[in-house]
């Protein structure tokens, strides 16, 4: 997700020091001029995506997108798609696939965690 954010859309996240990065959720920060609320209601009425809002201090500036639970970089790749096709319609400035090609390269080229576990069943037939 991160890769999507940073090297794809040239976006920031609202918790700007790594040592606060989620692993379950990014909330992705909007240019100035961008109401939040905008991208979310597109992504859902449009793309049939539900996004979080920003609350408190940020409401309006950003929109949250969860990565949690039963979920697979596809699927994932299906909800940065999403969020990046309503950003472009209300008007954010992000290339066309931008966020969608870097999250394919950081995964092509990075081992999940998963995959350990997943070759492990295969050999043993035991889940750990």
């Amino acid at each position: 997700m991160r890769a999507a954010v940073f090297e794809g859309w040239k976006l920031t996240l609202c918790a700007a020091a790594p040592k606060w990065h989620s692993d379950t959720v990014s909330a992705i920060l909007l240019p100035e001029g961008i109401d939040g609320a905008q991208v979310i209601a597109r992504a859902f009425t449009r793309y049939n995506l539900a996004l979080g809002a920003g609350l408190s201090k940020v409401a309006g500036k950003l929109f949250r997108i969860g990565h949690l639970g039963d979920l697979n970089e596809l699927m994932l790749l299906g909800g940065i798609a999403g969020a990046e096709m309503a950003m472009l319609d209300v008007g954010v400035k992000v290339e066309p696939g931008s966020g969608v090609a870097a999250a394919q390269n950081y995964w092509r080229t990075h081992s999940p965690v998963r995959a350990a576990n997943n070759l492990a069943v295969a050999k043993t037939g035991v889940a750990a």
